[in-house]
């Protein structure tokens, strides 16, 4: 997709135990490669919630387009809390997109970013609702803090993404190898699976295996690449 200096490219999360792709990741870059938070930044709140509908529907759009449908990933698409006002309302758009192109809803993902600067209830609401329409969700940016991990355990979405700061960190840093050891029972624990992000390195890939962790995502797996679903070269994981 490219709009306004606009890009959407797609990198795979990849299902180390399966030797296959799990998900390809939508990722929005702007002009001179800003973030998607940075784009947002500039806009007022309306503005923010027409942007994240139309990311979700081109998303869906230029991934069908690239061969989602005969992949047999699923499409995993950012969104922020603060734009979700009315859950279903919000959805719509991306599911008729995904009508129009063939892909069901139990194929998308959505990623949730700031999901602790929204309120409880609405937080709750907005897991309910897309599980409802055959959505999955994932809370963005569960890092060494942990402070995220009683939102995550108290509204149950489906996934968890790791922050890449404490991903990558496990490579040389003890501490943060000790974190994830803690950690990851203790999310397998209240029915949550996690995706290790940040994954930059073979070192850091072959520990993941070691703490249970198989969704891995990162420039290791393989970069975002517009246009096209690319392809992880994995071998799959030792039983």
């Amino acid at each position: 997709m490219a709009e306004n200096a606009n890009t959407i490219a797609f990198q795979p999360i990849a299902d180390t135990g399966a030797g296959r792709v799990y998900a390809y990741e939508a990722v929005l870059r702007g002009a001179g490669d800003t973030s998607a938070q940075e784009i947002r930044a500039s806009m007022d709140a309306e503005a923010r919630v027409n942007f994240d509908r139309r990311c979700a529907v081109a998303a869906i759009r230029w991934a069908a387009a690239a061969g989602l449908g005969t992949s047999g990933a699923r499409l995993c698409i950012p969104t922020f809390a603060d734009a979700i006002t009315a859950p279903s309302e919000h959805l719509l758009p991306a599911l008729q997109a995904a009508r129009a192109c063939g892909v069901i809803p139990e194929r998308l993902i959505f990623a949730i970013h700031d999901y602790e600067a929204v309120s409880g209830p609405h937080l709750a609401e907005i897991v309910h609702v897309y599980g409802k329409l055959g959505c999955l969700t994932a809370f963005v940016g569960l890092g060494p803090g942990q402070s995220g991990l009683g939102t995550c355990g108290r509204y149950k979405p489906d996934l968890v993404k790791l922050e890449p700061e404490l991903v990558s960190g496990i490579a040389s840093s003890w501490s943060r190898r000790i974190l994830l050891e803690d950690l990851t029972p203790r999310l397998r624990s209240l029915g949550l699976k996690a995706i290790a992000t940040g994954v930059d390195c073979p070192t850091v890939l072959e520990k993941l295996g070691g703490f249970g962790l198989h969704l891995v995502q990162g420039e290791a797996i393989a970069k975002p690449e517009a246009g096209t679903l690319p392809a992880p070269q994995l071998r799959r994981a030792a039983a």
